[in-house]
């Protein structure tokens, strides 16, 4: 194996972005006959945030963390009313419109469930928001995989049909549309998340599942602030803690399939796919409050994957017979001549199954968040990912130990202020990231 030198890189990235990472409730209030209810009150309970409507009834809440809420309504001589199970998507305004009957006479408070609409209004494109139960509940193993679920969207993990040293590099290729794969603009919490030197991403930027809250994915259509796309934009919201502890827990191996195939009769590894693949995944994660400080919320998650086996794959029973000698006249002719008709070659003397080269990769992300007002909030996030690989290649069939190893570590500090009351804030945001890499550079991918 030859032997790689690290370099070490620091990125330094200082940008001052418009939040774009929450979402906003606005509509109308009015009374039965339509006229409108200058300061009414609108809450959203859970989180503290509200606003009174304005002398034309208009009202918005602006910086809505993605999720459920439920919305109260509420004015001095009017029924109150409660829109349960709004779900706020990411950079996207809900709209709510409320009519509240006079309250002569003490009733009871009206509850309504909130329905997401067909169509969206101020919509002018294809957008996909996926929720972290629906990505928990998928059968995926990494973010990557949600890609090739949308429309349009292929995966290209051929060696005769992807770029060249791409899976070496360890780098993903995801094509939309017929684009190239470095024209989508990978985002999390509304920052650019990609290879800096090949513009795309891979085993250097895996991010956990239980770490993303929501995916929002669109194909084409995009805004001009997403000036860096040209066929699709990817952003991942991550997770936050709440108010009450939560935890969740995964895991995955192929032993189980490997005793089943061994029961069966499958005792060699190269008739066992399961045992010689030796594949194990685990995820976890947790958070909520920090007990005795108020305000301040965590969450920590993580992934951890090993393949023992990078790549197997089914040789055929065609294997070299006789001695393995290479002058004619040391071996037998009709051996000679059956190793001729198979095609086969002194080093191909094995059949069935055939493992290639491993795979080592973790990540852990963390997360704090201090809501200082009902206006103000502050989030820290650290995030590293490790990786260690040797991919195949039909160069090393028959030597797999002489390949090339790939070590990558990742890491990214976020640190994020953002006030409610102004609608055109700018926040600053900047993020630092470490990465040593195998000459001839250094990549987060």
């Amino acid at each position: 194996m030859i032997k790689l030198k690290h370099i070490s890189t620091l990125f330094l990235f200082a940008s001052f972005l418009i939040a774009g990472t929450d979402g906003t409730i606005r509509g109308k209030v009015t009374d039965m006959d339509g006229v409108p209810l200058p300061g009414a009150n609108i809450v959203i309970p859970s989180i503290g945030l509200g606003a009174a409507a304005d002398m034309d009834g208009n009202y918005f809440i602006l910086n809505v963390p993605v999720g459920d809420y439920d919305v109260v309504i509420q004015m001095m001589g009017y029924q109150k009313q409660t829109i349960k199970e709004v779900h706020v998507i990411m950079d996207q305004t809900v709209w709510l419109n409320f009519k509240l009957p006079e309250a002569v006479v003490e009733g009871d408070e009206v509850e309504v469930v909130g329905q997401r609409p067909l169509v969206e209004r101020g919509s002018t494109s294809k957008k996909v928001t996926i929720g972290k139960e629906a990505i928990q509940s998928l059968p995926i193993r990494d973010l990557s995989e949600l890609y090739t679920l949308q429309s349009g969207v292929v995966k290209v993990v051929s060696r005769n049909k992807s770029v060249p040293d791409h899976e070496e590099r360890g780098l993903e290729e995801i094509h939309v549309k017929g684009g190239r794969s470095g024209q989508v603009a990978y985002m999390m919490d509304g920052m650019y998340l990609r290879n800096p030197i090949f513009g795309s991403i891979g085993s250097g930027t895996r991010l956990n599942l239980f770490a993303v809250r929501e995916f929002d994915w669109q194909p084409g259509g995009f805004n001009a602030e997403y000036g860096d796309a040209q066929s699709a934009v990817s952003n991942w919201h991550t997770n936050s803690g709440g108010k009450e502890i939560q935890y969740n827990f995964k895991f995955e191996t192929s032993q189980v399939g490997a005793a089943i195939n061994y029961a069966l009769g499958m005792t060699e590894p190269n008739e066992n796919f399961d045992m010689i693949r030796g594949y194990n995944d685990v995820n976890i994660g947790f958070g909520g409050p920090i007990l005795g400080i108020p305000r301040l919320s965590f969450w920590v998650s993580g992934q951890y994957t090993t393949n023992e086996n990078f790549s197997v794959y089914e040789f055929d029973d065609k294997v070299y017979q006789g001695r393995k000698v290479f002058l004619r006249s040391d071996a037998n002719p009709d051996t000679l001549a059956l190793n001729k008709k198979n095609l086969v070659y002194p080093w191909d003397d094995e059949a069935g199954f055939r493992g290639f080269g491993f795979g080592n990769t973790w990540d852990v992300f963390s997360k704090l968040t201090y809501k200082l007002t009902n206006s103000l909030r502050f989030h820290y996030a650290y995030w590293q990912v490790g990786n260690h690989r040797q991919s195949f290649s039909t160069r090393y069939l028959y030597w797999d130990e002489g390949r090339n190893e790939l070590f990558r570590d990742t890491r990214r500090h976020n640190f994020v202020d953002k006030p409610f009351s102004d609608p055109k804030n700018i926040l600053y945001n900047p993020c630092f990231s470490l990465c040593p890499g195998p000459i001839p550079g250094c990549s987060l991918a």
